[in-house]
C-alpha cells in the first residue's frame, strides 16, 4: 500500500466531491418551482438519490462491480462538476443529477467491496470530505467554491479528475473476492446490524449533517435575535461548530466514550431541543453540543452500515429514501403554501412522527432524525471505526486551516466597519433578492454586491434572503454581503421560524432591533424587523417587512394592521421599506398610511404592486426605481432623505423635478443607471425606469 497520507488526501478530495453533489442537486431542483411558485415536474430529478435501488438486481450488481463499469461511473461523477459550465439550468440539472446518481452507486460498490483498509480509507475520506467542504466554505465566506466561481470550479474539476484517474488505476476488479471479512473495517461484536435500521440511521444522519451543519454559520442563524443581544456572530462563532464536529469524531474513537449509551442519546436529543427552542447563546451552545453528538455518530453509523450484510443496494436505497423524505419535509415546512398537502406539513407530521404529537414539521423533522439515530444507537450492534494517526492529523490540519480563515476574515471585516461619513442625508433601498440566484439559475452574489455598491445606499433591506436551508444551498448571504460591502448586518427572524428571511445591511451602526412574526393564519409566515440606526449621532427608526401572498386576503389585512402599529409606536422619524402585495390606494396601503401615520415617498406612482417606501419626520429628496436585468425577478427601489434637526418643526419638499441638472449634485442618484426613463426597462442592463428618478425640492 502506498503512503497512507496520500491515500487519505485523495479519498478526502473525492469525499468532498460527493458532499458537494449532494448539496448541489437540491437547490438546482428548487430553482424551477421558485420561478413559478408551484411544482413543475423537475422535482422528479430527486429520483437520482435513489439510484442504489438498481443494485438490488443481481445482474446489475455484478455489472457495476466490473472494473470498467466502476471506472465509467467514477468518470461520470467527477465529470458532473462541469455542470457548472453548462449553458442553461436544465442541462445543468440533468448532468448534476447524473453525477449524484453515479456517486451514490460508486459508494455502494466501493464501501462494500475491497480489502478492509481500502474500505476504511474510502469511508474516512467521505467523513473528512465534509470537513473539507466546511473549511472551503469558510475561506469562500459561506459559499461552496465548486458551485460559485468559474475558476475554482475548473481547479477542483482538474484536481478531482487526477484523483479519480488514480483511483481507477489502483482499483482492482471489485467482482473478485478479496478474502477479507466484510466487517474488517469495523471493531466490535460479530453480530450483524439490521440493514433497514442501519440504512435509516445513515440517511437521517446525512440529512442532519446537511441541514444543520452544512455550513458552520448556520447554527448562529438558528439562534439569532435582535440587537443589542443578537446572539453569537457567525464569524468567529462558526469556529466553535467546526471544533465541535472535529472533537466529536475524535471522541468516537475513545474507549471510555459512552457513544452508544442511552445517556449520550438523551444529551444529543436535549441539545437538538435546545437549538430549536432556547434563545440566542443558549441555543448556540446547544448547537455546539449537537455538533459534538452528530460527528460522534458518523464512525458508528458508517461501521454499522457497511457491516449490515451483503445487500448494499437495499441498505443505501433505504438511506436515501429517509434522506429524501426528510429534506422534502424540510422544504414543505417553509413552502407549504405552494405544494400539495402543505397545510398539513405546516401544522403537524402525520407521516413521519404521528405518535409524538402535532407540531411544526421543521421542528418535528429534527425529532424524527434524533429518534431514528437513537434507535440505531440503542439496538444496533456496538461497532465503530478506528481512526489512524494519519486520519487524525489530516482532520486537525483541516480544522487549523478553517480557524485561520475565520480569523483572517474577521479581522478584515472589522477594519471595514464604521466607514460611514458624518451626514444628515440618508439613502435607502429595498430589493427582493431571490436567495442569491438569478433568473437563469446561477449564483448572483458577486453581481448583486456590485449592483448594491453602485446604488450608494446607506441602508438596504434585502428580502427573500434566508438561503441557509438545505434545499436552497446552506448559504449565509447576510454574512457574505456584509463582509463584502463592509456593512453592519441584521438577519431575521431566525431560520428555525421558517420564513423566507429578511436581511438588513447598514453603513451605520444598528443600535437596537426586534424581529417579528406577523399574523399569518392562512398563508406563508410573514416576517418583519424594527430597527434603530445611529446616523451621525442621530437615531433613525426603520420598519422592514415582507407580507404574505395576494391570495391570502385575511393574512394581508392582519399583517397591515400589525405593521401599522409598529410604525405608530416608532419614533417621530421612521422609514418603512416593505413588500406588501397590494396596489396603491388599496385597503392595506391605506391602513399603513393612515394608521401608521406615514407618507408615501411618491403617492403619484400608481404602477406599483409589491415594493413601497414610506416615511415620517424626514424631508424627501429623491426616489428611483432600477430595473432588475434578470438578476432577480424584482426591481430595486431607492429613496433619499434629509434628517431635520427638529422632527416637529420642518417643511417637507413638495416640488417634483425629473431633470437632475436642477438639483444639487450631492443628492443625485448614480448616473451609472442612466437618466430619467418612462415605462419599463426591458434591456438586459440595470437602468432607471418607471418615470424615475424623481427629485423633490
Amino acid at each position: 500500500m502506498r503512503s497512507l497520507w496520500r491515500e487519505i488526501l485523495l479519498e478526502t478530495l473525492l469525499g468532498y466531491i460527493s458532499w458537494s453533489l449532494c448539496h448541489g442537486l437540491p437547490p438546482m431542483i428548487y430553482y424551477f418551482p421558485l420561478q413559478t411558485l408551484e411544482l413543475t415536474g423537475f422535482e422528479g430529478f430527486s429520483i437520482a438519490f435513489l439510484s442504489p435501488i438498481f443494485l438490488t438486481i443481481p445482474s446489475f450488481w455484478k455489472w457495476v462491480n466490473k472494473k470498467w463499469t466502476l471506472s465509467l461511473l467514477r468518470i461520470i461523477t467527477v465529470g458532473s462538476i462541469a455542470s457548472f459550465q453548462a449553458p442553461n439550468a436544465k442541462l445543468r440539472l440533468v448532468v448534476l443529477a447524473l453525477g449524484t446518481s453515479s456517486s451514490l452507486t460508486v459508494h455502494a460498490v466501493t464501501w462494500w467491496t475491497g480489502s478492509g483498509l481500502q474500505r476504511y480509507l474510502r469511508i474516512c475520506g467521505f467523513v473528512l470530505g465534509q470537513i473539507l467542504l466546511l473549511v472551503l466554505r469558510i475561506w469562500y465566506t459561506s459559499l461552496n467554491p465548486i458551485w460559485s466561481y468559474q475558476m475554482s470550479n475548473r481547479v477542483i474539476l482538474t484536481l478531482s479528475t487526477i484523483a479519480t484517474l488514480d483511483r481507477i488505476y489502483t482499483d482492482g476488479d471489485c467482482s473478485k473476492p478479496v478474502g477479507k471479512k466484510p466487517g474488517e473495517a469495523a471493531r466490535g461484536s460479530a453480530s450483524r446490524p439490521s440493514w433497514l435500521l442501519a440504512g435509516a440511521a445513515f440517511g437521517s444522519l446525512l440529512f442532519l449533517s446537511h441541514w444543520v451543519f452544512g455550513e458552520v454559520s448556520l447554527v448562529s442563524r438558528w439562534a439569532v435575535s435582535g440587537h443589542p443581544h443578537p446572539g453569537p456572530d457567525p464569524n468567529p462563532f462558526g469556529g466553535a461548530i467546526l471544533l465541535g464536529l472535529a472533537s466529536g469524531l475524535m471522541l468516537s474513537a475513545c474507549s471510555w466514550f459512552p457513544g452508544t449509551s442511552l445517556m449520550w442519546w438523551v444529551t444529543g436529543a436535549a441539545s437538538a431541543a435546545g437549538l430549536l427552542y432556547l434563545p440566542t447563546w443558549a441555543a448556540a451552545l446547544s448547537g455546539c453540543v449537537l455538533a459534538l453528538f452528530t460527528a460522534s455518530m458518523w464512525p458508528q453509523v458508517l461501521a454499522q452500515l457497511i457491516s449490515s450484510g451483503s445487500s448494499p443496494g437495499k441498505t443505501m436505497t433505504t438511506a436515501m429514501i429517509f434522506y429524501l423524505l426528510e429534506i422534502f419535509f424540510c422544504a414543505w415546512c417553509t413552502a407549504f403554501k405552494f405544494v400539495p398537502g402543505g397545510v398539513y406539513a405546516r401544522e403537524r407530521s402525520d407521516v413521519l412522527l404521528a405518535c409524538l404529537g402535532v407540531c411544526h414539521v421543521e421542528k418535528t423533522n429534527e425529532r424524527t432524525v434524533m429518534l431514528i439515530i437513537g434507535l440505531n444507537m440503542l439496538f444496533g450492534p456496538k461497532k465503530s471505526l478506528d481512526f489512524l494517526l494519519q486520519t487524525k492529523n489530516i482532520l486537525w490540519l483541516l480544522v487549523g486551516v478553517g480557524l485561520l480563515g475565520l480569523g483572517l476574515r474577521h479581522k478584515s471585516y472589522e477594519k471595514k466597519l464604521g466607514q460611514g461619513a458624518p451626514t444628515t442625508e440618508v439613502s435607502v433601498a429595498i430589493w427582493p433578492f431571490r436567495f442569491g440566484y438569478d433568473n437563469e439559475g446561477w449564483s448572483s452574489l458577486e453581481r448583486s454586491a456590485q449592483l448594491l455598491n453602485q446604488t450608494g445606499a446607506d441602508f438596504l433591506t434585502i428580502l427573500e434572503s434566508d438561503a441557509s436551508k438545505p434545499f436552497i444551498g446552506n448559504n449565509d448571504l447576510t454574512m457574505w454581503l456584509g463582509e463584502k460591502l463592509g456593512f453592519y448586518t441584521d438577519f431575521g427572524p431566525s431560520t428555525r421560524d421558517h420564513t423566507w428571511g429578511i436581511m438588513v445591511l447598514s453603513r451605520y451602526p444598528i443600535v437596537k432591533s426586534e424581529h417579528h412574526l406577523l399574523p399569518s393564519p392562512e398563508g406563508e409566515i410573514a416576517p418583519a424587523i424594527t430597527l434603530t440606526v445611529s446616523i451621525s449621532d442621530k437615531l433613525l427608526d426603520f420598519v422592514v417587512t415582507h407580507f404574505g401572498n395576494h391570495e391570502d386576503d385575511l393574512d394581508r389585512k392582519l399583517q397591515a394592521i400589525a405593521v401599522s402599529k409598529l410604525l405608530k409606536s416608532s419614533s417621530n422619524q421612521v422609514i418603512f421599506l416593505g413588500y406588501i402585495t397590494s396596489a396603491p390606494g388599496s385597503r392595506d396601503y391605506v391602513q399603513l398610511i393612515e394608521h401608521g401615520d406615514v407618507k408615501d415617498i411618491d403617492s403619484t406612482d400608481q404602477d406599483r404592486w409589491c415594493e413601497y417606501i414610506m416615511y415620517r419626520g424626514l424631508i424627501r429628496l429623491g426616489y428611483a426605481r432600477i430595473s432588475h436585468a434578470g438578476l432577480s425577478d424584482s426591481e430595486i427601489q431607492m429613496a433619499k432623505f434629509r434628517i431635520p434637526d427638529d422632527p416637529t418643526d420642518y417643511r417637507d419638499n413638495q416640488k417634483v423635478i425629473t431633470d437632475h441638472r436642477e438639483v444639487p449634485e450631492k443628492i443625485h442618484f448614480n448616473p451609472r443607471f442612466g437618466s430619467y426613463k418612462e415605462g419599463h426597462n426591458y434591456e438586459n442592463s440595470h437602468h432607471f425606469h418607471m418615470s424615475t428618478p424623481k427629485y423633490f425640492l
